[in-house]
């Protein structure tokens, strides 16, 4: 049975990765159309307040924080032996994602901070579509994914044998 230790790393994860999931599915959803109806200029300024201001501190706390709190999970159940409950497939699962995330930030991560600094346009067209596919898209599914994974796992501690129904 997983401990208290396991089920609250498994909570602090499941939150930041939800926020960090609301937040990408957000910008592809509701902000990606916008930015491509306004232009790469109007992305690239607003990217370089948000992204490039307080994103700076904010997007790495919820991503490798969030990558740890998975990590620390699967560590923590992994020593409360409680492989092969309806916990561990889907924690590790989580684990995979998560860190499939963080390596495709190492891809996204120089395409925003290129545009610190004003560019051609046709460069800022490109650094969007790169960014949109890198950084929101391909990265956003493995965030997305992330948090179905961690939320699963949260799930089977209700169905965890011995716990009460």
């Amino acid at each position: 049975m997983p401990s208290t230790r396991t089920r609250l790393l498994l909570a602090a994860a499941t939150l930041v990765s939800g926020i960090l999931a609301g937040s990408v599915i957000d910008r592809v959803v509701v902000g990606g159309p916008a930015w491509h109806e306004l232009g790469a200029e109007a992305w690239a300024a607003y990217s370089r307040h948000a992204d490039l201001g307080n994103g700076l501190l904010a997007y790495p706390i919820e991503a490798i924080g969030g990558a740890l709190l998975i990590i620390a999970a699967a560590v923590s159940n992994y020593f409360d032996r409680s492989a092969g409950s309806p916990v561990t497939t889907p924690l590790y699962c989580a684990v995979v994602f998560s860190l499939a995330g963080l390596a495709l930030t190492a891809k996204a991560a120089p395409i925003m901070l290129g545009i610190a600094m004003p560019q051609s346009t046709s460069a800022t067209e490109h650094a969007l579509d790169a960014f949109f596919l890198w950084g929101l898209y391909l990265r956003g599914t493995t965030i997305a994914l992330t948090f179905i994974a961690v939320t699963w796992s949260l799930t089977g501690l209700k169905h965890h044998p011995g716990n009460s129904p």
